[in-house]
């Protein structure tokens, strides 16, 4: 964990000293709640609701051809997500809550309106990029001779967890200029993961396959 504060540290101070070289170049910092769920591509594997998370770090837009209404928008951020899911298995249903950790790269094409009063409004669509640094799981087992489901919590799964996760991304949003180049932004992000995220996860002969999507409000500042 302390090295990816060390990296975003990094990125904020090498993104400045460009930031002052280069006026196409905005530097900026992102913190965002997300509302993450699994959708299954197995047919048994049932999405059982969604799970709140939390991303922060570094964004920055590089203009295309010194103009501001054309970017290449990507950033630095820790990302932690999650989602739930139920498997049956004999006359029960057996929940499983999974938290992921993932550094994400996404690149993305921002488009922006001009200059509304103090308002600008952009969409974006592109790329998301994430490497999974952790996975833990709380899942229910279920115990034939004893009849009983037994709840195991926090059990490490980076062993059963893809570590690359790529997903198309989708956002909208509007940013308030408070003075010079500073700039607050607000915005919502769809996160929609096209690759399985499960590692050699099987109910008896079944691989149990599952991708990761999530919905974020985007909060933060531009310098």
């Amino acid at each position: 964990m302390k090295k990816v504060y060390v990296l975003l540290c990094l990125l904020a101070l090498g993104s400045a000293t460009a930031q002052a070289q280069d006026r196409t170049f905005r530097f900026g910092i992102k913190a965002a709640p997300n509302l993450g769920f699994l959708k299954p591509d197995t047919k048994e594997l049932k999405n059982d609701g969604t799970r709140l998370g939390f991303t922060f770090g570094l964004m920055g837009d590089f203009m295309l051809g010194g103009n501001e209404n054309y970017a290449l928008a990507t950033g630095l951020f820790l990302n932690n997500v999650g989602g739930k899911t139920t498997f049956p298995s004999g006359d029960q249903n057996l929940g499983t809550e999974s938290k992921y950790q993932y550094i994400e790269l996404p690149i993305t094409l921002k488009l922006k309106t001009n200059e509304i009063g103090y308002m600008t409004y952009f969409g974006q669509i592109g790329f998301g990029t994430a490497f999974n640094i952790s996975a833990k799981s709380d899942f229910d087992m279920y115990d034939p001779v004893a009849k009983k489901v037994t709840r195991v919590t926090d059990e490490d799964i980076m062993d059963h967890t893809q570590l690359f996760k790529a997903s198309l991304v989708l956002g909208a949003g509007m940013e308030f200029n408070f003075s010079g180049n500073t700039s607050a932004m607000v915005g919502v992000t769809y996160n929609n993961g096209f690759t399985n995220i499960n590692k050699d996860i099987k109910a008896g002969d079944q691989e149990l396959k599952a991708k990761l999507n999530y919905l974020e409000l985007s909060l933060g500042v531009f310098f």
